[in-house]
């Protein structure tokens, strides 16, 4: 018997052609012990000569939850996403579970009630998230019993499982670093203040320089609060007219931009102006200019943040919240060198 292309292959079509009970295909897919094995690998190879797609949404409406790990972030253009992504899925493959991305569209860095009601909606058992839950987020994932990681901040004070990287330190290299090239005037390109890491970060880099006597000025730190763009931030900083030498941006994507919007004034990197990332992108594309900026094993925290999910998904009595740190190193580039 074959289907037209246009028609779903059900349970009852491989039952017919292996001459067994619909439910016995259903158990044998399910690798059910009352099953022989070699009815198991017979209704398997039929399953796929037919090519049968197992329904994701009558197994939700028996109330089985799918090998599915949530994966929420917030800015789609960001390659760093992508590349942690990568990291995810290399190790939920290994443990036979498949991510699936939500994008949430707020723009304070935060996972709303409404990206969280939909992940629960499909019955999916666990979540990574690198937006901040709400206390009723929170909540709402418990009383489903759905667990939650915080990746890339620190959970402890929301009474969950996180793993960050060292922004304060993160920060601290790059201000060292600028400083002992020779920098004077120092500034900051970030993102919004309700983001905690972009206050670690910045906090880092102010306290370096502040220990060398460096004062940076208010207007130097150029935040994101109102969605503007990297080429309305660097309007808005003025780097001529300050006379800047030395700019830490709070990512790699930034920092090219920066680069780029320099470049069209006719502002030369690292010759006029050294400038410093974080994330090292490069670490997995390659760039045509190679950035200095800050590292934080991307492979490790993926890892550290699946082996935390792994363990509450595991065990659901187990309630103790683990917040585990990602140490940072300075990568060398060719956007800064000793200032004259």
């Amino acid at each position: 018997m074959e289907k037209n292309n246009k028609e779903r292959v059900t349970l009852k079509d491989i039952a017919e052609r292996a001459g067994v009970t619909v439910n016995s295909v259903s158990r044998a897919l399910r690798g059910h012990k009352s099953i022989s094995e070699p009815t198991k690998e017979r209704v398997r190879a039929i399953a796929k000569e037919l090519g049968y797609i197992p329904d994701a949404q009558a197994r939700l409406m028996r109330g089985a939850k799918l090998r599915v790990i949530a994966v929420v972030y917030d800015n789609i253009v960001n390659p760093y996403y992508a590349i942690m992504n990568n990291h995810l899925n290399n190790e939920l493959t290994k443990a036979n579970y498949r991510p699936m991305v939500f994008f949430e569209s707020s723009q304070d860095g935060s996972l709303s009630l409404e990206v969280a009601r939909e992940i629960i909606s499909m019955r999916i058992v666990g979540v990574i998230t690198y937006l901040v839950p709400s206390k009723e987020v929170i909540e709402l994932f418990e009383d489903h019993n759905v667990p939650i990681v915080l990746l890339g901040g620190t959970g402890d004070a929301l009474g969950i499982d996180s793993v960050a990287s060292n922004d304060y330190r993160g920060g601290k290299l790059a201000g060292y670093k600028l400083f002992d090239l020779g920098g004077k005037n120092f500034a900051y390109i970030g993102v919004t203040r309700k983001l905690n890491i972009n206050n670690e970060r910045l906090n880092g880099f102010l306290k370096a320089l502040k220990n060398n006597d460096v004062i940076v000025p208010e207007a130097n730190i150029i935040l994101n609060e109102k969605q503007q763009t990297t080429r309305q931030l660097m309007d808005t900083l003025d780097v001529q007219k300050k006379k800047i030498d030395s700019i830490f941006c709070f990512n790699d994507q930034i920092a090219y931009e920066v680069i780029g919007y320099l470049s069209e004034k006719g502002i030369k990197v690292p010759e006029d102006i050294n400038i410093i990332g974080f994330d090292n992108l490069q670490s997995a594309i390659i760039y045509p200019i190679k950035l200095t900026t800050i590292d934080a094993d991307k492979p490790r925290a993926a890892h550290l943040a699946l082996v935390s999910l792994f363990s509450k998904i595991k065990d659901s009595e187990d309630t103790e919240v683990t917040g585990k740190i990602v140490d940072v190193t300075l990568v060398e580039g060719n956007t800064t060198k000793m200032r004259k």
